[in-house]
């Protein structure tokens, strides 16, 4: 059952100390994910308007490892496992519990000491667990329904145009590096960024499109795999070419691989329908 009575077009999180920012909602519904004939039917969630900026990950992390800086920049040189880092910190103050995990029990939060020492090929284990509310990395399959309109089903080959110089930063136009977010337009849902700029992390490892009968229908990560398979990137980057920019690409790499090409945004869910409890320690 949706929740569009019970939930705003657009949040925004204001956070102690913090810079605040902003939230859209994504009425769930169905779509065919990519260019295949697989269904996938999602709730509804809230996902970041904008990719997480260097001004908002300085807050919450205390450092700012981007190589192109600028505080409305989009964070990079950012692991897998680095941006889930996040995900956590922020939940923790928020007063929303962590939902990555060192254990299969659920009692050794992943955080930033044990993420950012990791190099290039150096693997740690990590579990998420679903059944707690918060901030966390988007599945694939809510990254691209968001990035091609939701429920409104927008039929552009970007997120949200037929023509990439309107919605993104890509090779021909970034000048080599990367732009503050929101420059471009946004697509139908007020999402900016999800062509171009900096490629962006999802939650799932990578899978072969001749196993995407198996994809999770329920909009779910689809994470079954050992330790260090490749997760999913999404959105293309500064760096590449249109074709890598388009709303249904996608790539994957190493979670523990860092680039000047590479960001994320955040998703909360389950969309809070009490939003007391998720202010209380703002």
């Amino acid at each position: 059952m949706s929740t569009e009575s019970k939930l705003n077009r657009s949040y925004t999180q204001e956070l102690r100390d913090c810079p605040s920012f902003e939230l859209v909602v994504v009425q769930g519904g169905s779509y065919l994910f990519g260019d295949s004939d697989h269904k996938i039917t999602l709730p509804d969630f809230y996902i970041g308007q904008f990719p997480v900026t260097q001004a908002l990950w300085q807050a919450v992390m205390g450092d700012n490892p981007a190589h192109f800086k600028g505080k409305n920049r989009p964070v990079e040189q950012v692991s897998w496992y680095d941006a889930a880092a996040f995900c956590n910190t922020l939940n923790i103050l928020i007063g929303y519990p962590p939902v990555y995990f060192r254990d299969k029990k659920f009692q050794k939060p992943l955080d930033y000491t044990m993420t950012q020492p990791l190099e290039y090929g150096k693997d740690i284990d990590v579990f998420h667990n679903p059944q707690n509310p918060g901030y966390r990395l988007p599945s694939e399959t809510q990254w691209e329904f968001a990035a091609r309109g939701g429920d409104k089903h927008s039929p552009y080959e970007y997120s949200g145009s037929d023509k990439l110089d309107e919605v993104g930063w890509y090779d021909v136009n970034s000048h080599g590096e990367t732009k503050p977010v929101g420059l471009k337009a946004p697509n139908v849902l007020d999402i900016h960024d999800m062509s171009g700029n900096v490629w962006e992390w999802c939650a799932d490892q990578l899978h072969d499109r001749n196993e995407l009968k198996n994809i999770p229908k329920d909009g779910s990560a689809w994470v079954d795999r050992d330790m260090g398979a490749d997760r999913v990137l999404r959105g293309g980057g500064w760096g590449g070419d249109a074709r890598r920019c388009r709303a249904t690409t996608r790539d994957g790499i190493y979670p523990s691989y860092r680039s000047d090409g590479i960001g994320f945004r955040v998703v909360l869910f389950p969309p809070p329908v009490s939003w007391p409890v998720h202010q209380q320690n703002p």
